[in-house]
């Protein structure tokens, strides 16, 4: 009898485990499907605003993209940082060197558009921009639609807790310099002779690496074990070459951004993977960079979290892109680029 009880119950557990994975993989089906709203938003007018294109030539120097949900206690300090190193560094460079912070707003429950309009209106259009995605559908969705909304010859992702010095972004930039491809696995000379000038390609991923020994003594064990768990299923999927697939700070050529983020599927936790195995099946060169960065305390990571994860690996890993397909439209996509 007792036996039988417990096996009663490990079926009931069993079947309820089952249920929950069932429900997560038909919400994740879910939203690549869906269509959601995502505007450009004038806190000054009713009227619709245009939105541009990445596959539009550049008219600003840098983009920087800064994906937020329930971000209205971080995000000011994060956005008076950025905007006071990128004014010095107009000042320093000169007016060439423009720039445009893109605030997504992924249908955050508190202040946060709030807070994104106020700096909208301190700056301008021009400057500060948001985007307002209609109900939440997760950072990578968020990261999507800004970065196809970017007007910089570069494009920056960064997370708006404001856990990366800022000013790191220069050591973003001259790492990536020296891996910049003129073409899908040409060299430059062999570009020019092709007449391939749609614009480089390569992306530096941010990292924090090098601070691992630190990050486990100052975080909880729960945080410790999930980030373990995760890096088990990042290097089954994807391998080892880039150490650290998560940290909020990575820059992108505009040409790779727009090759990258138009076939992105993720939109959750684990775009950061999928982006780094559609540059490795696309012959796009990545670096890593090791930052700066502090714990900031407020992580929407939870133990559930992990699971998501997991879900999200394993759709990259049993449903890769075709490589032949995905070259064949991005060749497509850069020919747009070009024109």
């Amino acid at each position: 009898m007792f036996y039988d009880i417990l096996l009663w119950l490990g079926l009931l557990a069993a079947g309820y485990t089952l249920g929950k994975v069932i429900n997560l993989v038909t919400a994740l089906s879910k939203e690549f499907t869906e269509p959601i709203s995502c505007t450009l938003e004038d806190p000054d007018s009713t009227s619709p605003v245009a939105c541009p294109s990445i596959f539009d030539a550049p008219t600003k120097a840098l983009s920087c993209i800064i994906p937020a949900y329930n971000e209205e206690d971080r995000l000011p300090s994060t956005l008076d940082e950025a905007l006071a190193y990128l004014q010095r560094r107009r000042d320093r460079q000169g007016p060439q060197f423009t720039y445009e912070l893109i605030i997504v707003d992924d249908g955050s429950k508190d202040g946060t558009a709030r807070v994104a309009q106020s700096y909208v209106r301190k700056y301008g259009m021009d400057t500060v921009r948001l985007l307002r995605v209609s109900a939440n559908r997760g950072k990578g969705h968020a990261v999507k639609r800004g970065m196809l909304a970017a007007r910089g010859e570069y494009c920056l992702l960064m997370d708006a807790d404001g856990a990366t010095r800022f000013s790191d972004l220069e050591k973003l930039e001259a790492e990536l310099d020296k891996i910049l491809q003129p073409s899908f696995g040409r060299s430059s000379a062999a570009s020019a002779a092709t007449g391939d000038t749609q614009g480089p390609l390569g992306v530096a991923y941010g990292s924090r690496a090098h601070l691992h020994k630190d990050a486990i003594v100052k975080r909880s064990r729960l945080r410790n074990f999930l980030t373990r768990g995760f890096h088990m299923l990042v290097y089954f999927v994807a391998g080892g070459r880039i150490r650290d697939t998560q940290c909020g700070f990575k820059l992108f050529t505009r040409r790779s951004a727009a090759i990258l983020f138009s076939n992105m599927r993720l939109q959750r936790w684990c775009f950061d993977v999928e982006l780094l195995y559609l540059a490795e099946q696309l012959q796009i060169p990545v670096c890593e960079v090791f930052v700066n960065w502090t714990e900031i305390p407020g992580s929407k990571i939870r133990f559930t979290s992990i699971l998501l994860m997991a879900l999200e690996l394993l759709i990259i890993k049993a449903r890769p892109p075709a490589t032949s397909g995905l070259l064949s439209a991005t060749r497509g996509l850069t020919h747009a680029l070009g024109t």
